[in-house]
Formats: C-alpha cells, sequence, structure tokens
C-alpha cells in the first residue's frame, strides 16, 4: 500500500511535522538552553524508536559499516548539529533558521555526486548566490531592527547545515551498506549515536557545574509545557525522521532536500498564528529568494 506512495510525499509531511515541532524548540531552547532541548527530544526519539523497532519492526543483522555509519551520523547530525541549529533558532527564529537550511541542497547534491555518483547541475551555483541574498535579508532585518547582523546566529545555521549533511550523507550510506534496514532500524541506532553524544559533551566536555541535571528542570514546567514540548520532540524526531529518511531511502538526496522548502512558510505561519501578527517585509523578500534557489536547486 506504501510502497507506490512518492519519496517527496514522504519528505513534505516530515518537514511539516519538523516545522511545527522548530517552533517549540525555538520556545524551550530560549527558556531552558538549546542543549537542555536537544537532549531531551533526542532522549524522546530513542524512547520511541526502540519501542517501534521491538513491536513493529524485524531486526536485521547490520553490516558493521553501517553500524559505524549510522551511530556516527547520529553523534553528528542528531546532537552536534543539532545543537547549533537551536542556538541558531534561540538567535534568529525558527522560519529564518530553517530558511539557512536552503543551502543543503547544494551540499547535498555535491557530496552525493562524489560519494554515490548522482547527477550534479552547475545551476546549483546560482541557487547558492540566491541563498545567500536571503541570508543578507535574513540579516539586514535584524540590523534594521536591534542594530546586530546577527552573525552568530547566522554562523550556528551554517555549521549546523554542514554537519547535518555530514549526517545524511552517513545515513545514505549506512542504508546502502544493509540494503533491507528500515528507517526505524537506521533511527534507533542513530539515536544511541545521538545519546553517545551527550554522554561525551555532558560528562566529558562540560565542567561539573555545567552539566545537565533534567529532572529538577522538568519539575519546574507546567503540564500545558510538559505536553508541548513532548510532543514537538515526537513530531520533530520520531514522526519527521522516520517520514524523511524513508524518503532518503528512495529518493534522490539533493531532490529529497529541495522538498524543505514548504518548512520556513510552514514556521513562519505557526509563528504568525502564535505571536499574533503577520510576518515583515524583510522575511517576505527573503522568502522569494528562498523560493527562487529552491527552484534553481531542484533543475536537475
Amino acid at each position: 500500500m506504501f510502497s507506490n506512495i512518492s519519496p517527496l510525499f514522504y519528505a513534505l509531511v516530515a518537514t511539516l511535522c519538523f516545522s511545527y515541532s522548530s517552533t517549540i524548540f525555538t520556545e524551550f531552547a530560549r527558556k531552558i538552553s538549546p542543549f537542555w532541548m536537544n537532549s531531551f527530544k533526542a532522549f524522546i526519539a530513542l524512547f520511541a524508536f526502540w519501542i517501534t523497532v521491538f513491536f513493529m519492526d524485524n531486526w536485521i543483522p547490520i553490516n558493521i559499516k553501517s553500524i559505524f555509519a549510522l551511530l556516527s551520523s547520529g553523534c553528528i547530525g542528531l546532537m552536534i548539529a543539532d545543537i547549533f541549529m537551536l542556538h541558531a533558532m534561540k538567535d534568529l527564529g525558527a522560519a529564518r533558521m530553517l530558511m539557512i537550511f536552503g543551502l543543503q541542497p547544494f551540499f547535498l547534491g555535491l557530496g552525493s555526486y562524489f560519494l554515490f555518483n548522482q547527477s550534479f547541475s552547475l545551476l546549483n551555483f546560482l541557487g547558492v548566490l540566491l541563498m545567500l541574498c536571503c541570508l543578507y535579508t535574513i540579516s539586514l532585518e535584524s540590523y534594521k531592527k536591534n542594530g546586530s547582523w546577527q552573525l552568530r546566529g547566522m554562523l550556528f545555521g551554517l555549521v549546523a547545515i554542514f554537519l547535518d549533511g555530514i549526517g545524511v550523507l552517513l545515513t545514505r550510506y549506512g542504508f546502502d551498506q544493509t540494503e533491507t534496514i528500515s528507517s526505524a532500524q537506521v533511527n534507533a541506532v542513530r539515536c544511541v549515536g545521538a545519546i553517545l553524544g551527550f554522554v561525551i559533551i555532558n560528562y566529558f566536555i562540560h565542567k561539573k557545574k555545567e552539566r545537565l541535571s533534567f529532572i529538577p528542570t522538568w519539575k519546574k514546567l507546567t503540564k500545558n509545557e510538559k505536553y508541548r514540548i513532548i510532543l514537538g520532540s515526537l513530531g520533530g524526531t520520531y514522526f519527521s525522521l522516520m517520514l524523511y529518511l524513508t524518503a532518503v531511502s528512495k529518493g534522490q538526496l539533493s531532490v529529497i532536500s529541495s522538498v524543505t522548502i514548504t518548512g520556513p512558510m510552514f514556521a513562519a505561519f505557526f509563528e504568525c498564528i502564535k505571536s499574533k501578527r503577520w510576518p515583515s517585509t524583510y522575511l517576505f523578500i527573503a522568502f522569494i529568494f528562498f523560493i527562487s534557489g529552491f527552484l534553481v536547486f531542484t533543475q536537475q
């Protein structure tokens, strides 16, 4: 029944789930901290994926190359990259951060050209130029509003998409090395890698007084906040990753990633509902550059 569904549809629904969840991630990254929010959603994802594998999926033996690639993908893409992403969301907001991810098809297209012999169009360089115009517009808006170019947020966002792209390429490599592996099993292994990343950062890099303590912070949240943070963690990790990696396993990387054109629009829509105000003129102009860049990226 599901075998005939287009990979682009999986990618679109995954983007919708993540866009809504990103507004929740932004809220709690600002209220608590990006590292706390990212670690919490990683544990929620770990729990959800392993339940799925245990009750609904058939576990198959995994090639050692796949295990290494997926653990590395989880540590780099789900933990380290997402910490940078949440820092960028904290500074820029969800919609603007997701627009920075518009550069990812270029990096994925370039990487998949060398690693998987997939096609790569020189038009992508024009797409990069349009995306840079998008980033400049976002930064100009911040400068006009508060006198800051928000370069830190931009830098965090660019680091996030670079590391996330590495994670996606490693995930695709893991799929290719064990061809019958399912998305649930892939994500379960990746989440283990993310938790390993959390352990390394929290217990070996952070100073003792900087280490996270989940329970005291959790107790301070209201019942409504607890419901929303769990819902956001499930939507932004479990559901979005299941759907997105299903798309990645079936389709071309650069084209699949281009479906995230809808991400900033959904995120801006949810942010406008939450704040009860229209998007700014600068955001509309940034959208024009963003959409133009993606139209170029999809001309493969």
